[in-house]
């Protein structure tokens, strides 16, 4: 009677669960028949999507979908795994609700069967005149609780932005819609808002004041104070033109309805804190250059949206700003409430061992890979350069519990011989900000990069051609020469 295949379970189909599942399909496998009756190993791959975002481009692609259509944006996770037969590959979609580790098994809310994901999950009209005809479902799709048992897992569930233009939260639909929303009130609106001097907020405001042109460009800083009824705390409106010169701002938005008031709203004393101070500030001035207001030392606290579609944003200093459009573009939450709060540190990131890659007390055969986890610092290129430790490790552990299994004389030489691989977090920084039609700012590896460069590099189309190879390949996107698919 032929083995139960030993699943190896990876958690999520970003950037480091599809790397990870298809290094151990096309590497890993061919090196594990170690033993006369080897067992068979089969991946079984999770998400909530059925769909890979390339959120590299979400700063383009929310601007319009003529920069970044949505069919370039997201591509079908299963059909990147057609070459694999169902029993080395298996693709879950579904939310993970529990990680049990005793009995080493995962809790999966699965979509609804009816739901074909090798299909097209679109329910687009090609009429354009509302939101309401560019509306994707994804309602009642998840009904199915499963368990599945795991031989070995790997936690790649990832990190979340605040705003769903920005990643997937859940279904991809749930994007395609935040996007097409998202569209639809830009064009509309007189005042966009962005929260955040991090690099999503600096792209999205360049990006944005590129694309609909910001307004005038010596605009000052002067807020309306109007007194509260109530006597609470002032609050300062930017709706219109309302944070600059009132006679100006009228008249331009008026002769030109692409005209918008952009301003950007920072956290720091400076942009871009993690680059040297000389790359924030040209990073601010190609914005202001733009006619984008940028803001230092102000937070949002909490948003609240009106009657007429504008929204509030509640900053830490007792004043209220109102925009006809906003974006959260205030940093990251890792994915990993499923897990027991022992294996998560304070800030909810997976306690990984830095060097191995395992999961401190999650037993044996458990590791954790990119931006979930607590040896990353949150970029893509913590992906790929712990990899090949990751995998090397796994394939240890692995012989070593078939020879365990086995238990021939000497086997435990055998195991002692085992050499993990260490891994060695690379401390520079890698950055590229598209800011205008024809550059940005940047650093490669700490060393900074000129305007021109950033452009040739990523903004001429934020790499958008490169997502079907992550999804099929698992490639590094960032491999220099990576062909197109």
């Amino acid at each position: 009677m032929p083995r139960e295949p030993f699943n190896v379970v990876i958690l999520g189909a970003s950037f480091a669960g599809l790397s990870a599942a298809h290094y151990f399909l096309d590497n890993i496998v061919k090196s594990l028949s170690t033993i006369a009756n080897p067992p068979k190993y089969r991946v079984v791959l999770t998400s909530p999507s059925s769909h890979f975002y390339w959120n590299v481009g979400a700063p383009r692609a929310l601007v319009s979908p003529s920069l970044i259509p949505h069919s370039q944006s997201f591509v079908s996770i299963e059909g990147g795994f057609k070459q694999h037969p169902f029993t080395d590959f298996s693709f879950k979609q579904g939310t993970v609700i529990a990680v049990d580790p005793s009995a080493r098994n995962v809790t999966v809310i699965l979509a609804s069967p009816t739901y074909n994901p090798r299909g097209s999950t679109s329910t687009r009209k090609t009429s354009h005149a509302s939101s309401a005809s560019k509306t994707h479902t994804a309602s009642s799709r998840f009904s199915t609780i499963q368990t599945v048992p795991y031989h070995a897992l790997i936690l790649a569930t990832g990190s979340s932005a605040i705003s769903p233009l920005l990643s997937l939260h859940g279904p991809h639909e749930n994007t395609i819609n935040a996007l097409n929303t998202f569209h639809d009130k830009a064009n509309q609106a007189k005042s966009i808002l962005i929260v955040g001097g991090g690099p999503s907020g600096v792209e999205s405001a360049g990006q944005l004041a590129t694309h609909f042109k910001a307004g005038p460009k010596k605009l000052k800083f002067r807020p309306t104070q109007p007194k509260s009824s109530e006597g609470s705390a002032e609050s300062k409106r930017l709706s219109g033109g309302s944070w600059g010169s009132g006679k100006q701002s009228a008249s331009s938005q008026d002769a030109n309805p692409k005209l918008k008031t952009m301003t950007l709203l920072s956290g720091s004393d400076r942009l871009l804190p993690r680059l040297s101070p000389a790359v924030s500030k040209k990073a601010e001035k190609k914005l202001k250059r733009l006619g984008v207001h940028v803001v230092h030392n102000i937070r949002q606290l909490a948003l609240s949206e009106n009657p007429d579609g504008t929204v509030n944003c509640h900053m830490n200093n007792a004043m209220t700003i109102t925009a006809d459009v906003h974006i959260a573009a205030t940093g990251v939450e890792p994915n990993t409430a499923y897990l027991p709060p022992e294996l998560v540190n304070g800030d909810g990131y997976v306690v990984t061992d830095p060097t191995y890659l395992r999961v401190y007390g999650a037993g044996d055969r458990v590791y954790a890979l990119g931006n979930c986890a607590s040896y990353s610092k949150n970029c893509v290129l913590d992906v790929y350069d712990a990899l090949p430790v990751l995998m090397h490790n796994l394939k240890n552990d692995l012989l070593a519990y078939e020879l365990r299994s086995e238990a021939k004389k000497g086997f435990e030489g055998t195991i002692a011989a085992l050499q993990d691989l260490r891994y060695e977090q690379n401390p520079t920084e890698s950055q590229l900000i598209p800011i205008t039609r024809r550059g940005g700012v940047g650093v490669i590896f700490d060393v900074k990069v000129p305007s021109p460069l950033v452009h040739w590099l990523k903004g001429r189309d934020y790499g958008v051609g490169r997502a079907r190879a992550v999804v099929e390949k698992g490639n590094n996107p960032y491999t220099p020469g990576l062909a197109k698919k």
